[in-house]
């Protein structure tokens, strides 16, 4: 490959706009990523190898190959792999820092009673290494705004990410726990969560909430709006004045809750609980906003909004393939990761930038969104390694013929053993 085809003036924006080759460089000495320069020259150029290797979708032995025809470092894929798993806190870092940036630019007032919704991800890597991709998602500015990796020992919370005061925090059914609700609304904000009739211990005019009768009041009425408190089991906490909002589902939309139910109960081999067939037929909310200025209509269509996490989570994955971790080691997993993070965060500054998104939108943009992200990936890909020709190609693949190859291995290929017997 020749090296002309490697001065990119794109990558030297994208360094930019990561706050500059020194910046970078002084971030990854900070971080342990880049101690000396040996084999690899600089921090950006380690970035762009690790971006490769991630959202690129290369393989250490290819990206050790393409380096170094291309003149970016000269190194094994064994050596490759050990400053790659050293960038995962870096990249982790840089994502935090582009997270921040975010915040500063997108800016918070009372009036704007921003939208902000959480939402959590699997991401299972070979043999029994799976990964918690938690998101907080601004549906009026099209964009992430908070996210993190972890473990699947830390589980979804409201509080997970951090809250910032007068936001509006939306969730699905697996985060109405009551600490993570008052530790949202300790912090100034307000939650809008959806619930399961058994998620939460709670009352009404100090009773126990008698759901049967709940759900009858709400089939007459079409909707119900009622006043509860949120307790919390075995445990001394102070109980939390939500309200309580169940609103009748269209009839389809119902049969096929309560098909679904029918089936999990048989699946489990127990009887289905009547409450859980009668909850079938509604949507149940929980909320510390006001009635008066968040009447149950409007409730309704704050919640509708929280698809569009899930469709963000979905560009991730079918996009820019974050669910398809090859690493077991998990430095080496957490860099691949953050490194996808990182991408899609630039993605989202680069759409802001230039308005292909417009922020609040009005309609439905996700095929906009999703066809906006398709074109600026392949762009931002071909930005960190412009792709080479057929004959740049083959001269890669025969003067690094010894990168590309598998290694010696005790037992010989079966390929080998019938080529031989041919």
């Amino acid at each position: 490959m020749e090296h002309a085809q490697l001065d990119s003036s794109e990558w030297s924006h994208i360094v930019v706009r990561l706050g500059g080759a020194e910046a970078l460089a002084k971030s990854a000495r900070e971080h342990g990523a880049f101690i000396r320069a040996r084999g690899v020259k600089s921090a950006d150029d380690l970035l762009r190898l690790v971006l490769m290797y991630g959202p690129g979708g290369q393989s250490l032995r290819s990206v050790a190959a393409q380096a170094a025809a291309g003149g970016v470092a000269d190194v094994s894929d064994v050596a490759l792999l050990e400053r790659f798993k050293a960038t995962a806190d870096w990249l982790e870092y840089l994502c935090k820092e582009r997270l921040a940036r975010v915040v500063k630019e997108v800016g918070i007032t009372v009036t704007e009673r921003p939208i902000r919704i959480v939402d959590g991800s699997r991401l299972e890597g070979p043999g029994d290494r799976v990964w918690r991709l938690h998101m907080c998602y601004d549906p009026g500015r099209v964009r992430i705004v908070d996210a993190i990796i972890t473990t699947t020992k830390q589980g979804e919370r409201l509080d997970r990410l951090a809250v910032i005061p007068g936001e509006i925090r939306l969730g699905d059914r697996g985060y109405p726990q009551p600490d993570g609700i008052k530790n949202t609304l300790e912090a100034s904000a307000d939650v809008l969560v959806r619930l399961t009739w058994n998620s939460l211990q709670m009352t009404a005019d100090d009773k126990p909430i008698d759901w049967l009768k709940l759900f009858k009041q709400a089939g007459e009425q079409g909707v119900l709006d009622l006043k509860v408190r949120v307790h919390k089991a075995h445990s001394q906490f102070e109980p939390l004045d939500m309200r309580l909002v169940i609103i009748k589902k269209p009839p389809v939309a119902a049969a096929k809750a309560r098909a679904r139910a029918r089936r999990a109960s048989n699946k489990n081999q127990r009887r289905t609980d009547a409450r859980t067939l009668a909850a079938a037929d509604y949507i149940i909310l929980l909320t510390s906003l006001k009635r008066e200025d968040f009447p149950p209509n409007l409730i309704a269509t704050l919640y509708r909004l929280r698809w569009q996490v899930e469709l963000a989570i979905k560009r991730l994955k079918s996009i820019l393939h974050i669910d398809r971790l090859p690493a077991k080691n998990p430095d080496l997993a957490r860099a691949w990761l953050y490194a996808h993070l990182l991408l899609a965060l630039l993605l989202d500054e680069i759409s802001a930038g230039f308005g292909a998104i417009p922020p609040f939108a009005t309609g439905e943009p996700a095929s906009l969104v999703w066809r906006t992200t398709i074109l600026l990936t392949a762009a931002l890909l071909a930005a960190i390694w412009p792709p080479p020709n057929i004959e740049a190609t083959m001269r890669v693949i025969l003067a690094r013929m010894h990168q590309l190859a598998e290694p010696p291995r005790r037992r010989k290929l079966q390929m080998i053993m019938a080529a031989s017997l041919s």
